[in-house]
């Protein structure tokens, strides 16, 4: 993991295990773009502004009702944020005891926004970006406004690459940089938290963008006053460390190619950070 800086007013120190490299090549070592509607070329993650970036949500869960898998289309993810003009969320830890706390129904700058995982009668559960990694909440329905996606990003730890999925099928794969031994990159479900938009002075580290996700290193309490948030991101200064090598503190190093990709995918979408 490497040290990043939020690219908004405000000034946040991120785990980032850096990675950006050069573009996977299109051979069975390197990236596999089968087909994707995100055609969005590097330049345009370069030229993107914070306030441009989507982000993400929450609901809630009562007592009596059987828990169920959400009703989707095969591949699609149910999403929830926030209600237009809320400030938070309040959230139980399951539908039969009381609200635990609230929220914030902003993160990173942005929206919040969450996958739902399960149902019960009017509750969401829904995944957490915070520690414990895996973490889980019930929302109501009617705290939330809720969307969805189609897409799903699945990272190999031991292969050391990243595929990303849209509507349960392969559209994109490539090498990627993972932690090092000593600072294993986490496994477990995830999901994209943000999409921060790094300062100028700091894309020749970065790269232009930071893929937040809500999975903390195992290692690292505190990495640069942040708390060790692993974050997709890229490593210009060195690309090799992104083509499919143990190269980071924990965070995912990957190329422009696979950055420019990841940039159309909305906050929210699910992480499977597999062994």
């Amino acid at each position: 993991m490497h040290r990043w800086i939020l690219a908004t007013a405000v000034s946040i120190a991120l785990l980032i295990m850096a990675s950006m490299a050069a573009l996977a090549t299109r051979s069975a070592g390197g990236a596999a773009v089968v087909s994707h509607p995100a055609k969005a070329a590097l330049a345009r993650a370069n030229d993107m502004s914070a306030s441009s970036k989507p982000r993400f949500g929450f609901p809630t869960p009562v007592s009596g009702a059987a828990v169920t898998a959400v009703a989707t289309a095969p591949g699609v993810t149910e999403l929830v944020s926030a209600l237009p003009g809320a400030t938070y969320i309040p959230y139980w830890p399951d539908p039969s005891q009381p609200v635990v706390g609230d929220l914030s129904a902003t993160t990173w700058g942005g929206p919040t926004v969450s996958p739902v995982i399960a149902t019960m009668g009017d509750y969401l559960e829904i995944r957490l970006g915070t520690r414990p990694n895996g973490s889980t909440a019930w929302v109501r329905k009617e705290d939330v406004t809720t969307s969805t996606t189609p897409y799903r990003i699945v990272i190999s730890v031991s292969q050391r690459r990243l595929t990303l999925l849209e509507n349960g099928s392969l559209v994109y794969s490539a090498p990627v940089g993972v932690g090092q031994a000593q600072w294993a990159t986490p496994l477990g479900p995830s999901f994209v938290t943000a999409e921060v938009v790094t300062p100028a002075n700091q894309r020749y580290i970065y790269g232009p963008l930071v893929i937040m996700t809500g999975t903390h290193s195992d290692v690292f309490t505190t990495f640069d006053g942040g708390d060790g948030t692993v974050g997709i991101h890229g490593y210009p200064s060195d690309p090799a460390s992104t083509m499919g090598v143990a190269s980071s503190h924990g965070c995912i190093r990957a190329n422009p190619a696979t950055i420019s990709t990841l940039s159309e995918v909305p906050v929210g979408t699910p992480i499977d950070f597999d062994a």
